[in-house]
């Protein structure tokens, strides 16, 4: 019988290091034109930089321009258009929704002016969904990448976390098995509570 993995462990102290955020978000475009006008048009998001390559890492590296949008607060979004670069198959719908980018907003009266603006470019987008903490509208970018845009529904606290760990560590020990089920993983959370809700014998 395999062993099960140990615990998971908060990360050790970083000694002062981390990350500030996202810098940027990049993707590849085979449509610069409309990717431009998207952006910035329909989400109002201002054209700051771009940056034109040849033989960029090795000589047969792909001649390209990266181009940024500022997403605000110091976060931009960017997309590579390569040229020459025969465009993808769209991925599965499955792999589409799973890979977005979500912008953040404070209130539901943002959501929904996004959400009339949207519409106003004639962009087709989801009707206020929530889940959890937040509530969410959902679009396309004409490259077929998923867009949301996001608030709160309340602050996430502390309890959340702990919720996380518990599930994360439930998730890791049930992958081992030969046919894991949200089921299983929801069995083993139940176990990993009632274990860290044991108080030791005096």
């Amino acid at each position: 019988m395999a062993t099960a993995p140990p615990p998971i462990r908060p990360p050790a102290p970083s000694q002062g290091l981390s990350v500030d955020g996202v810098d940027h978000l990049a993707f590849v475009t085979w449509r610069p034109r409309e990717t431009y006008e998207f952006y910035t048009r329909a989400l109002g998001m201002p054209l700051v930089h771009a940056i034109t390559a040849t033989g960029w890492v090795t000589d047969d590296y792909p001649d390209f321009v990266h181009f940024f949008f500022d997403m605000g607060r110091g976060n931009r979004i960017a997309f590579f258009y390569y040229f020459g670069l025969p465009e993808e198959a769209p991925p599965s719908d499955l792999m589409h929704r799973s890979r977005h980018v979500a912008f953040h907003v404070e209130t539901e009266e943002e959501l929904l002016a996004w959400r009339d603006r949207l519409k106003a470019h004639g962009v087709r987008v989801t009707t206020p969904l929530a889940h959890e903490l937040i509530e969410s509208i959902y679009f396309d970018d004409p490259n077929g990448l998923q867009l949301e845009i996001t608030r709160p529904l309340r602050e996430m606290s502390g309890i959340d976390a702990r919720d996380a760990e518990l599930t994360l560590q439930a998730l890791i020990d049930v992958t081992g098995a030969p046919r894991p089920s949200v089921q299983a993983m929801w069995q083993r959370k139940a176990e990993l509570i009632r274990k860290n809700l044991e108080v030791p014998a005096p």
